[in-house]
């Protein structure tokens, strides 16, 4: 339940992405970038301001950087009317977009709409349709507005359908000089092998430990009337694997049970079903899959591997990586653990993932997970 989350403010460079801001080279960008890494760590702001960076018309030598945050280009990216600047995203998405929120439209969490079916006029897609690629690219061999470069932003470049990529990749196979694509995954591994091969890659990181508890603490501190305790940031920190964008969003709708981004309905399943896992082989499966069934799939499986990685861990090595808060309750089930049994289900989790935004039934795949997880202690 990440979130890659925009502004209409001026763009900042995460301090975890400072160095690798200031080392960009602005003048030799690649026509075709692919930004990938862990969800919620802040790949869109990233890939925003590198798209407004290069848009940028003050002049280098004199700034001394870019964007500059002043010209006329730069004010126009801010207000989401620059002419060179387009942004392909799901319409589940569309709320996040400075437009959007400058007319006070909701947003939306992309984790909350992956179940959605867009077949069903009445649901936001959570994919970029073929059409919204042709309207993208229909003039990409027509010169800029600004007489620039033209930016076109993909997020998240698995969210496209089969036939949208294809138009793409053939965008691609023969760029216009002129165009620079600036694409964001959060699951390369589902992006077409073809559009990896003709993209620069670049993988980026995410804050060490300290650096995120910093730079959390820093942002409630802003938005928050309330101290939020350190124990209960750093766990939140480890359950999202290090990503502070998703902590941040987590604590906020705990803390002001907003929850205007819709994760609330993944924070409480989750919660439902750390509690059904700590039980066990007594967990009550059938119960459980019930309760969480209308949470997202994707969600779920991502709260379970995690889990299922403590256990493994704390078996072999003795630590846990994600839930500390429960390491001495995974330490005791991790001793009836059966490791065959575990790198199984893992298996099955993994190949679970690669299928997540189309599970038939969320209610009876979770009903089938939970039942190979009670199988995993010995009697």
């Amino acid at each position: 339940m990440p979130i890659e989350n925009i502004h209409h403010e001026s763009v900042k460079l995460l301090p975890w992405f400072d160095a690798l801001g200031k080392a960009f080279n602005l003048e030799a960008t690649p026509q075709a970038i692919l930004f990938h890494g862990q969800p919620g760590i802040g790949k869109f702001d990233f890939a925003r301001w590198l798209s407004k960076a290069l848009l940028c018309e003050a002049d280098l030598f004199s700034t001394g950087h870019k964007p500059c945050n002043s010209c006329e280009a730069c004010r126009w990216f801010d207000t989401g009317n620059h002419p060179d600047f387009i942004a392909l995203i799901p319409q589940s998405l569309k709320g996040r977009l400075v437009q959007a929120e400058l007319e006070g439209s909701p947003k939306i969490d992309p984790a909350a709409s992956e179940n959605q079916d867009d077949s069903d006029g009445k649901k936001e897609s959570a994919f970029i349709k073929i059409d919204e690629v042709r309207g993208a690219l229909g003039g990409i061999n027509i010169g800029s507005h600004r007489g620039g470069k033209r930016i076109i932003l993909i997020y998240p470049l698995e969210s496209l359908r089969e036939d949208a990529s294809n138009t793409l990749l053939k965008s691609l196979e023969e760029p216009n000089p002129d165009t620079i694509f600036i694409l964001v995954s959060d699951r390369i591994d589902r992006v077409l092998p073809t559009i990896r091969s003709r993209c620069q890659l670049i993988a980026l990181p995410k804050p060490s430990r300290d650096v995120a508890l910093d730079w959390l603490q820093s942002e409630l501190k802003l938005l928050l009337t309330d101290t939020v305790r350190t124990e209960e940031l750093e766990a939140t920190i480890d359950e999202h694997a290090g990503a502070p964008l998703s902590a941040k969003d987590q604590i906020l709708v705990r803390h002001l049970g907003d929850d205007k981004d819709g994760i609330g309905l993944a924070i409480h399943a989750t919660r439902v079903l750390l509690e059904a896992l700590s039980k066990g082989p007594q967990i009550a499966y059938l119960e459980c899959a019930e309760k969480v069934q209308k949470a997202p799939y994707s969600a779920l499986l991502m709260c379970m591997q995690r889990w299922l990685f403590d256990l493994q861990l704390s078996r072999q090595l003795g630590e846990v990586r994600y839930y500390r808060r429960h390491a001495q309750l995974i330490g005791q089930l991790a001793s009836q653990l059966q490791l065959a049994k575990a790198q199984r289900l893992w298996s099955t989790l993994t190949l679970a993932r690669r299928h997540e935004n189309h599970p038939l039934s969320t209610r009876v795949q979770m009903e089938s997970m939970l039942l190979q997880y009670q199988q995993l202690f010995a009697d």
